[in-house]
């Protein structure tokens, strides 16, 4: 208890003798710790965005015209929503989609009112259960039942090129996060070095009178941890600022981003960036009083 107390002592010491040069590296942490919490809630905002737009990928079956009504909603939409790929099946009339297309575009109302016939076909909307599934399905209709459909549509190569851009993100992402932390802790340790370097004289005064090089570290550590804590603590404050002002005001403006809020925990980005914090304060500590007592021996 008495040395945990003398560690206590000494790191409160020595923490005070060195404030500008803590200050600096506090500054510096939580620059990097609040990059690393922006690029986690951007990260946060393009997954969103993928997925919503995932989500959202059908097939559209147009109709041709002629067809039995009654034998498409008795025997052929309820086939269709068998398919294990399938999770949803719409069938949309001709009237439905006049109406659907007047309201998306105003200036269409006055030409339908002159057209007497209907000229927009019948169709199904089909969403899946996984953007994969989209040519799967779109071949099996075609074969099962081809007699009533005119034409299918699902984005084709569009929509694979698409896939594949949104895996090499979330790939790219996962290894640009790691690298990014990596670098964060690499900077901000080096930082933490160079204020422990400067007070390596009280480090070979603590050697001689006979302190093992585990004493000699502790109060250095825990200088590290609360440095890290403390930076952690500002750097969540800016990125919650950010999320709450430009992140989310763009949300509310683009309708299939209102889930956003939802998906970006601050709790998980707060817990986050204070391991990571910790972690840079550790290991600066460490590499700092490591290299340092190397150097006496």
């Amino acid at each position: 208890m008495h040395s945990f107390t003398y560690i206590l002592a000494e790191t409160w010491i020595s923490m005070k003798k060195s404030a500008t040069m803590l200050f600096s590296a506090a500054v510096i942490m939580t620059t990097a710790l609040s990059l690393l919490g922006f690029f986690i809630v951007t990260q946060n905002f393009f997954k969103v965005v993928l997925k919503d737009i995932e989500n959202n990928l059908q097939i559209v079956v147009f109709l041709e015209d002629g067809f039995n009504e009654r034998t498409l909603k008795d025997a052929i939409i309820p086939s269709v929503r068998a398919y294990p790929e399938v999770a949803e099946v719409e069938y949309v009339n001709k009237e439905k989609a006049r109406e659907e297309l007047k309201k998306d575009i105003a200036e269409l109302d006055e030409i339908f009112s002159i057209i007497e016939d209907n000229p927009l076909p019948s169709s199904l909307r089909i969403k899946v259960r996984t953007p994969q599934s989209l040519k799967t399905v779109a071949e099996r209709l075609k074969k099962e039942n081809g007699i009533i459909i005119n034409e299918i549509t699902y984005g084709g190569e569009n929509v694979h090129n698409f896939l594949t851009a949104s895996e090499k993100f979330k790939q790219f992402s996962v290894i640009f996060l790691a690298l990014f932390i990596l670098t964060s802790v690499i900077v901000t340790a080096a930082t933490i070095k160079l204020t422990i370097y400067s007070r390596r004289s009280d480090i070979e005064i603590m050697k001689l009178v006979g302190a093992t090089d585990w004493y000699v570290k502790w109060p250095y550590i825990i200088e590290g941890m609360a440095l890290g804590l403390i930076s952690s603590a500002f750097a969540i404050m800016l990125v919650l600022f950010l999320k709450n002002s430009a992140v989310l005001e763009i949300a509310k403006s683009i309708q299939f981003l209102s889930g956003f809020k939802s998906e970006v925990s601050m709790l998980e980005i707060g817990w986050k960036l204070t391991v990571v914090g910790i972690l840079q304060g550790i290991i600066g500590a460490l590499w700092s009083t490591s290299s340092i007592l190397s150097e006496k021996e």
